[in-house]
């Protein structure tokens, strides 16, 4: 009855594919693919996600913490886990923080902390200092361990981080989007950034474009500082990224823009995260060069990145935006400018 042509059909059945060999995994019940017809316009996204990475949860995480959250919530759907000393275990389930019942689970303990540490590091916390002052530690299959705790200052520079208290997991997964308008992004692609909040979504859109994009035949070059894209372990990487992918692992980027754009020679560069001015100018570069570009940035929506005097600089290169607004939801894919401006 809605005279401007908006429908819904939520459909409650979602089916889980296991990515390692194709095999299907299980039937979600309560899980919501929306199909919608707007005005006309027919736009359809369906995410379709992969069991990634819980086997290696077990190893990271202490068995009690491990068994607490298997009673509580389904693993392969978590996106994060965050531990606190003294308080019960956090984690975000479709994008809700949820804490596990105290009655059932023990609030974290220093152990149960060190034991994560200690799994992350290969008990030798020493060696991986340098990713400590950088806030992070990087785990198998793309896991980020974020860290906070008591920093050491040296003469004005972070050396390193004691006496950690918070934890905070990050776990990537592997989803395919399908999205009329993202479609026709990736058929004729051009430079994009994909615009959103912390916590939605963005680098698991941008591991599935980066893959789309790469198996079209582009060149691509992908800039995976911390891992998280690529999953990289030894080299070998957790995601399919695509049979034309080149990807480099732990490599600063602004090293890595100056170096790989001549030595690699792609056609399109991929990086997730753009931070800061000298980030953006080296993205620019990349442009003149004659580089394609996708990349995620941290913004509200489109109007705060415009109005930001760092970031707005990549609304005059960048062709198309991809903006989220919720966890795994493509609220809008906006050309910015015609190409050829």
């Amino acid at each position: 009855r809605n005279t401007c042509g908006c429908f819904f059909f939520l459909f409650y059945k979602c089916r889980v594919w296991n990515e390692s060999d194709g095999a299907t995994a299980a039937f979600l019940s309560n899980r919501r693919v929306c199909t919608r017809f707007f005005c006309g316009r027919y736009i359809r996204m369906r995410a379709i996600i992969a069991c990634t990475g819980d086997t290696m949860l077990e190893q990271l995480l202490p068995q009690s913490i491990y068994n607490c959250l298997l009673a509580n919530a389904p693993l392969d759907l978590i996106s994060e886990i965050r531990l606190r000393i003294g308080r019960p275990v956090c984690y975000a389930l479709n994008g809700v923080y949820r804490f596990v019942d105290e009655r059932e689970c023990h609030a974290v303990t220093t152990q149960e902390l060190d034991h994560v540490v200690a799994m992350a590091t290969r008990n030798s916390l020493y060696a991986c200092n340098d990713w400590l002052v950088e806030g992070y530690l990087p785990y198998e299959g793309g896991i980020r361990v974020g860290i906070a705790g008591q920093g050491v200052v040296k003469n004005g520079a972070l050396t390193t981080v004691k006496s950690i208290a918070y934890i905070c997991i990050r776990i990537p997964r592997a989803a395919t989007y399908r999205n009329g308008a993202l479609d026709r992004l990736i058929e004729h692609f051009d430079n994009t950034v994909i615009v959103s909040r912390p916590g939605l979504g963005k680098t698991t859109l941008l591991r599935d474009c980066i893959r789309r994009i790469s198996d079209d035949g582009y060149q691509t070059l992908v800039l995976d500082e911390r891992g998280e894209l690529s999953g990289s372990v030894d080299g070998a990487c957790a995601f399919d990224l695509g049979k034309c992918s080149d990807v480099c692992v732990g490599v600063p980027k602004l090293i890595a823009y100056r170096t790989l754009i001549r030595t690699m020679r792609p056609d399109v560069v991929a990086t997730d995260e753009v931070f800061g001015g000298a980030e953006v100018d080296a993205l620019a570069d990349c442009v003149r060069c004659g580089v394609k570009l996708i990349a995620t940035v941290h913004a509200n929506d489109l109007q705060a990145l415009a109005c930001d005097p760092v970031y707005r600089r990549m609304t005059e290169f960048m062709r198309y935006a991809i903006v989220l607004k919720g966890v795994g939801y493509i609220a809008a894919v906006t050309e910015l400018h015609a190409c050829g401006r």
